[in-house]
């Protein structure tokens, strides 16, 4: 895939670009086949740089040796944040004092890097932290901040001192990205201009091409105005569907996506509180890593501000399904697709519908609604997945085994964890548990994840 984004002129020209053959119908027994879609593996703009961050420990700089826990936890503390929520860097510990050659070979090496520093001292009541983030191979300081936490309140401040670093870190990413792509591009383009492509990209099927393609887009629009909301929102909305679609992409740019996507769309709600979309993509980023019940707040700030928001509803039915809830998703479908009309996420739409209704057992229904996704995407990757588990339920054995030879000729290093992260581990409701286990062993029981 070459770097520059490509040229859009019609949607006719994109849909002729981009569409799908449908070739089979499972209900006649025939088998399904799933056309082979062009780079189902792109190069993702926002997650192709390698970046290095060094932490190196806090400074007691307090003359009081019984402080030095204090230095020593907060460093530990801060790798332990970073590799659990920021997974699109490569993180390195410096043990020397931070800015000699030694300890700065490592980074060297790497096209970009950042390294963490700070101290610790008495201030007041309380304890003075000083961080530093600065650029590896140049040295120039890229951000600072004091920060002042009482001595009753020293390990809730940092908390919020460490996560502060995290956002920093994910925010120079992302500006390293925009710098990056405004480079490839080569010529200016007006933001609206390209939020307009990546609006028509993503109003194609659901594909990783198309949306990496969107992403592209968002960031060029990013380079012109860093503070556009509906560019942010955008970006935000493309990570989330690489961590919904593991099948498009490899783990690390999966969890990659899933961190960069949650601090870039709480950057735009930082710009504009209000924003209805915004909120809804933040609840779909929770609901994908797990976080349900915030992820249900989120979609309900979304609906307080916009009734008529339909993906904010089908998202909200969707989450309902795993917190156990399934009896609340058709009803909720059913609004998203009278207030959306947009054929591609009417194919969303019936996969959450299909989705509920096997959970709860009504096979035939959940059938029919996964051969209605299908119909509009052949290449929905979840709504295969779960069609392969109806079929086998429903006694159609040889006609799920041509879904699963599908799945697995399209996505062909679909990782097995990928059962895991979308659709057990992240509900702890244990009614939904006790739905969704014998699905995914359905669908494992015919090969379809390796």
């Amino acid at each position: 895939m070459s770097s520059r984004p490509p040229r859009i002129n019609t949607r006719d020209a994109a849909e002729q670009r981009y569409a799908a053959p449908r070739s089979g119908q499972c209900q006649t027994g025939e088998p399904f086949e799933v056309p082979t879609i062009r780079d189902t593996k792109p190069l993702w703009p926002c997650m192709s740089s390698t970046i290095a961050v060094a932490v190196a420990p806090l400074r007691n700089l307090t003359g009081d040796p019984d402080q030095q826990p204090l230095a020593e936890t907060f460093t530990e503390d801060l790798v332990s944040y970073l590799l659990r929520r920021g997974r699109a860097f490569s993180l390195q510990r410096v043990v020397d004092e931070p800015g000699t050659p030694r300890s700065m070979a490592g980074l060297a090496r790497l096209r970009t890097g950042y390294v963490v520093d700070g101290s610790v001292q008495c201030g007041g009541s309380g304890m003075r932290i000083n961080i530093r983030i600065r650029d590896a191979v140049t040295t120039e300081y890229l951000w600072a901040r004091r920060y002042q936490c009482g001595a009753k309140q020293i390990r809730d401040g940092e908390t919020a001192i460490v996560q502060h670093i995290c956002r920093e870190l994910h925010l120079l990413l992302l500006q390293n990205e925009i710098c990056r792509v405004a480079q490839e591009a080569g010529a200016e383009h007006e933001p609206n201009e390209c939020l307009s492509k990546a609006a028509l990209a993503l109003e194609g099927e659901l594909q990783a091409g198309l949306t990496a393609e969107a992403q592209r887009w968002f960031l060029t629009a990013l380079t012109a105005d860093p503070r556009n909301v509906e560019a942010l929102t955008g970006l935000a909305r493309t990570c989330q569907l690489v961590v919904s679609n593991p099948w498009w992409a490899d783990s690390r740019a999966s969890f990659a996506a899933s961190d960069l996507g949650r601090e870039a769309i709480a950057l735009a709600l930082t710009f504009a509180p209000g924003h209805a979309d915004a909120h809804c993509v933040q609840g779909m980023l929770y609901s994908a890593a797990g976080q349900l019940e915030a992820a249900a707040g989120a979609f309900d700030q979304a609906l307080a501000m916009d009734r008529c928001l339909a993906i904010a509803h089908g998202f909200a039915g969707y989450n309902a399904a795993l917190l156990g809830r399934a009896h609340e998703t058709l009803p909720a479908i059913d609004r998203a697709m009278r207030l959306d009309p947009a054929i591609r996420r009417h194919s969303i739409w019936f996969f959450f519908g299909g989705f509920a209704e096997l959970l709860v057992g009504r096979i035939d229904r959940s059938i029919e609604l996964f051969q209605k996704s299908l119909e509009r995407n052949p290449s929905y990757g979840s709504a295969l997945l779960f069609l392969v588990a109806a079929l086998s339920l429903s006694g159609r054995g040889s006609e799920a085994a041509d879904v699963a030879s599908s799945f697995r000729r399209h996505y062909p290093d679909c990782p097995a964890v990928a059962f895991e992260q979308l659709w057990l581990s992240r509900s702890a409701s244990t009614s939904y548990r006790a739905q969704i286990s014998p699905l995914l062993e359905r669908i494992r029981s015919l090969g379809v994840t390796t």
